[in-house]
C-alpha cells in the first residue's frame, strides 16, 4: 500500500467517522428539543470536538505506539473515539423556571443544530471533492 492510498484511506475514513459523529450529535440535540417541555428532562450533548480530537490520527511513524502503564494517555485511534462517543454525553442546565423545573433554552439548542448541521454539509462536501480527486486520478491516469 502507497502512501497516497494510505492518506487517502485515513482521511475518508476519518470524515465518515465525523459523519457519524454528527449525526449522533444530531440525535441528541433534537431529543433535548423534543423533550422541552418534559419535567425533570435534563439538556444532553455529545463533547464532539474532544471525542474528535482523540479520533485524529497520529502522525505516521515507524514504530507504533503503545500504552505500557495505565497513567499513560490513550492512543488516538478512530474507533476507539467513535466507541466513547455514547459516554462522553455531557449533562447542562440552562437554568429553571418559577416551579423549580429545568429549562431548555430553545435558541441555544436551535443554534447548536444549525451548526452541527452546517458542519455535517461542509463534511459532506469536502469528501465529495476527495472522490472527485480519485475519480479524476483514475479517468487522467489512463490517458
Amino acid at each position: 500500500m502507497d502512501a497516497i492510498q494510505k492518506f487517502f484511506d485515513r482521511s475518508v475514513d476519518l470524515m465518515g467517522q465525523t459523519l457519524s459523529l454528527r449525526l449522533k450529535r444530531h440525535a441528541q440535540i433534537s431529543a433535548n428539543l423534543a423533550n422541552m417541555d418534559t419535567p425533570n428532562y435534563k439538556v444532553k450533548d455529545i463533547a464532539f470536538e474532544q471525542v474528535l480530537q482523540d479520533a485524529l490520527p497520529v502522525s505516521e511513524s515507524r514504530l507504533a505506539m503503545r500504552t505500557t502503564d495505565p497513567r499513560h494517555l490513550p492512543v488516538r485511534n478512530v474507533q476507539q473515539a467513535y466507541a466513547r462517543a455514547g459516554q462522553n454525553v455531557v449533562e447542562g442546565v440552562y437554568g429553571q423556571d418559577e416551579k423549580g423545573q429545568d429549562v431548555i433554552d430553545i435558541d441555544q439548542e436551535m443554534t447548536k443544530l444549525v451548526k452541527n448541521h452546517l458542519l455535517y454539509n461542509a463534511t459532506i462536501q469536502i469528501l465529495a471533492k476527495e472522490f472527485e480527486q480519485l475519480k479524476y486520478a483514475i479517468n487522467e491516469g489512463g490517458r
